[in-house]
């Protein structure tokens, strides 16, 4: 515990010295476990934070991180991806998703724009085609809201097409290095100047694999 507790320094604004509890914590939601010497203090926080406000289980989180250790089966959501455009590019990203009814919003509205509501296109079609006009009934207003939702989650999950927030991340001589979580609302110049500011300074390497900013 003192070996692994001296890499990070954090202290509470009286002073006492959180860098034993956080360790403790990394070690308890797994973090240790899959990417030990391979994370920032930076996501660390951004988990325990998440974990003490209950706004994010962590174990979300570190699910996302086993699946791209090879440590279990890919998940419903996106795969990973690589930033392609300054200032986070060269880094790469995973989804998961996060707690709360916004993500589950997103998601939603996503369902809808990538798939509409197939059954009432069917009965507008069918409508169309016998010249009658028709009525929606209470049970098809009930059918209709059930794909809004139910089905329409359901067609994300056989996609894999769940959408979340973001893990960055960075991939060098074979190993992913867990650098911070990363909200799209957040914007990249703020994640990319934490980056800059923490990540930095624990991995060096990511001089090499971070595009210079425009001045």
């Amino acid at each position: 515990m003192t070996e692994r507790a001296s890499w990070f320094t954090a202290r509470q604004s009286d002073g006492t010295d959180m860098a034993p509890e956080l360790l403790r914590f990394g070690e308890t939601i797994g973090l240790e476990r899959v990417a030990r010497g391979r994370y920032s203090l930076l996501l660390l926080l951004g988990l325990f934070g998440g974990a003490q406000s209950r706004t994010q289980n962590p174990a979300k989180i570190v699910r996302e991180i086993e699946v791209l250790e090879g440590l279990r089966e890919a998940s419903n959501l996106k795969s990973e991806a690589q930033f392609d455009r300054v200032p986070l590019k060269g880094l790469w990203h995973k989804h998961y998703l996060q707690d709360g009814l916004s993500s589950m919003a997103r998601n939603l509205r996503k369902g809808m724009y990538r798939n509409g509501l197939p059954w009432l296109e069917q009965q507008v079609a069918a409508a169309e085609a016998s010249g009658e006009e028709r009525f929606l009934s209470a049970e098809d207003c009930a059918r209709i809201a059930h794909d809004a939702v139910v089905s329409n989650w359901e067609r994300l999950v056989q996609d894999s097409a769940l959408t979340g927030e973001w893990l960055i991340y960075a991939k060098h001589q074979g190993k992913n290095y867990y650098l911070c979580l990363g909200e799209h609302t957040a914007g990249d110049a703020v994640l990319r100047q934490q980056i800059n500011t923490v990540c930095l300074q624990e991995f060096p390497f990511l001089s090499q694999i971070l595009h210079p900013l425009a001045k």
